[in-house]
């Protein structure tokens, strides 16, 4: 993987005010974890756009937010089972955010490896759950050969000619997606395929289910081209964009995620910017020789004078 020189040094106080904008959602679940939560509020209390705020929260955090309530509620429920020994299972689930206690039951046997009945007898000494730290002072332990760096770019506003993909991320179905594409492209506007591909990932496949995933294949086209049945006309907003460039070879396509997760877990506390409400997009230009290709990752950004300034 190629690495490129930044301008941009680190900056320890803005990741540890990442890592307090993480634990501050943290202590809201604490607090009540039977609360319904949702993704706005959340989102809200962090300060971070909804748009981006699960894949920032998966990058500082290391577990998804879905995985931390459950994490968290999991904690509570242990700490009732030994401390109030006559509070009944039913009770102890449903104060835990749990909806019975079958439901308590079956996630507290697959994470610990016992029932709660048989915990709570058991009342083990030293036993431990993970727990997010409250004083990170520096950034995760990433390989060196994901020491890639990012720098701040001006994009430009581009008409796309769109394909979506429903369902897994497969590299047989993205490859069918931009054949179909191609043949659309090349019938349409009578002219060579450009050397770029734009890919707009509505969903993160470590967070949703396989099924609901949601990818457009695209390729840049001038203003005011027409689409088909199958080939919809999307609008990409330019401007104040974060890029996080990368030379992967041909049969490094699963490192994207990993590219992803240095983007958002370290540069982007680094660089002490906010995302915009809008899509990542990943734009894509293969080698000569097809042994591999260049990416860049690009997260749009708010302006920098509507950026917030966090304590």
């Amino acid at each position: 993987m190629k690495q490129h020189a930044s301008a941009y040094p680190a900056k320890p106080r803005t990741f540890i005010d990442y890592h307090r904008r993480v634990e501050r959602v943290v202590d809201v679940i604490l607090v009540n974890p039977a609360q319904p939560f949702t993704v706005k509020d959340l989102a809200a209390h962090a300060g971070f756009s909804e748009f981006h705020f699960h894949r920032v929260f998966k990058a500082i955090a290391g577990e998804s937010v879905a995985q931390c309530i459950i994490r968290l509620r999991l904690e509570a429920a242990a700490s009732a089972l030994v401390y109030q020994q006559k509070t009944p299972l039913t009770q102890i689930a449903l104060e835990c955010g749990f909806s019975d206690s079958a439901h308590l039951s079956k996630a507290f046997r697959k994470a610990h490896g016992c029932s709660p009945t048989q915990f709570r007898k058991d009342h083990p000494n030293g036993f431990r759950i993970r727990r997010i730290g409250k004083a990170i002072t520096k950034a995760p332990d990433y390989p060196d050969d994901m020491n890639v760096n990012v720098d701040i770019q001006t994009m430009p506003e581009r008409t796309l000619a769109s394909l979506r993909l429903l369902g897994p991320y497969t590299h047989e179905g993205i490859t069918d997606l931009y054949a179909e594409l191609g043949q659309w492209y090349q019938s349409s506007l009578r002219r060579p395929l450009p050397d770029e591909t734009v890919s707009i990932t509505w969903s993160d496949p470590s967070l949703a289910v396989e099924d609901t995933l949601r990818l457009d294949a695209c390729y840049a086209v001038p203003a005011g081209t027409k689409g088909s049945d199958r080939v919809v006309m999307r609008y990409l907003e330019g401007g104040r964009t974060a890029c996080l460039c990368a030379s992967l070879a041909a049969s490094e396509t699963h490192r994207i995620s990993e590219l992803w997760d240095v983007f958002l877990g370290h540069w982007l506390p680094q660089l002490s910017i906010e995302p915009a409400d809008r899509p990542a997009y990943e734009v894509y230009r293969t080698n000569t020789d097809m042994s591999g290709f260049d990416i860049t990752l690009c997260l749009p950004l708010k302006d920098a004078h509507t950026e917030p300034h966090h304590d």
